[in-house]
């Protein structure tokens, strides 16, 4: 009885030791082979993305050197684009008003108009610097003490001073870019704030009268609703008188025009007449002048022919 049992646990453990040396052989022959050479492949995808790591920090270092360099030379044109921007606007400035003081002369002025073609394309250049000017700024003009606004006043002096005599005048009434740009300022330089801009408002509508001693330009003007209701809008109490004045003149300058070439016209009714007989008594001799001058034109005018 007792052999018989010792006999079954020795087959028992036979079977048990042949399971084993089975399962020894599979994880040995099977399972660590595929182990090894899944952790050689790992291995080796780690020391590829190592080696892409650190071509890739390499890149980066060389990025960033070569962004530093393009920075730092960046800098450097611009110093230098800065540097000779002042510069060109310095030599502008002083250019612009060698011409402004030349323009004063009527004898230069009849010489120059001379050169149609080369006071066209100053006229042009003219226009250009103005334009650019108002695009770059539009209502935050720089400083009245900036080269900028100094440059851009000489640029609008010397063409208002051409616009004083007769002959410079008929010459820019002929320049359609200059009769635009005559009437794109007038209607920005409602947006200009005082006292800050006064000789700015002032050199603007100058310009304006100036240009609107020639009857086409007049004729013009008159047409242009937008242009007449700007400068009524100038027309006030409380502002500069100065620049005041020069509106009542553009006004008084376009209802005469009106009347002498028998052209309707609704400007009677758009002036503000109480104001204007205010502005007649004003401190301001030219003001109180030019207020007088208008209202004898709209008292010797028969009005309801407008």
């Amino acid at each position: 009885m007792v052999m018989a049992e010792m006999e079954k646990d020795c087959k028992q453990i036979e079977i048990a030791v042949q399971r084993h040396r089975k399962m020894l052989h599979y994880v040995t022959k099977k399972c660590l082979p595929l182990l090894e050479s899944k952790l050689k492949e790992a291995d080796d995808k780690s020391m590829s993305w190592k080696d892409r790591a650190l071509k890739a920090e390499g890149k980066i270092a060389l990025l960033e050197r070569q962004l530093e360099e393009k920075t730092t030379q960046a800098n450097h044109f611009k110093k230098l684009h800065e540097g000779q921007y002042q510069m060109m606007i310095k030599i502008g400035s002083v250019m612009g008003e060698i011409v402004w003081k030349s323009f004063k002369s009527h004898s230069n002025v009849k010489m120059l108009i001379q050169a149609q073609e080369t006071m066209g394309k100053y006229c042009a250049l003219t226009k250009g610097i103005v334009d650019s000017f108002m695009q770059a700024y539009g209502n935050n003009l720089p400083p009245v003490q900036s080269m900028e606004h100094v440059f851009v006043i000489s640029v609008l002096g010397a063409i208002t001073n051409l616009a004083a005599f007769a002959e410079g005048r008929a010459f820019l009434a002929q320049q359609e870019e200059v009769v635009q740009l005559m009437q794109k300022i007038v209607l920005d330089q409602e947006r200009w704030s005082f006292p800050q801009f006064r000789i700015m408002k002032r050199m603007v509508l100058t310009f304006a009268y100036n240009m609107s001693l020639e009857d086409p330009v007049a004729y013009f003007m008159l047409s242009e609703e937008k242009l007449v209701s700007c400068v009524l809008r100038c027309l006030s109490l409380n502002d500069p008188t100065d620049v005041v004045a020069v509106a009542v003149a553009i006004i008084y300058r376009l209802l005469s025009t009106s009347l002498q070439a028998g052209i309707p016209s609704a400007l009677p009714e758009k002036i503000p007449w109480a104001m204007i007989k205010t502005m007649k008594n004003s401190s301001d001799k030219q003001l109180g002048e030019i207020a007088t001058s208008l209202l004898n034109v709209m008292e010797i005018s028969d009005a309801p022919g407008f």
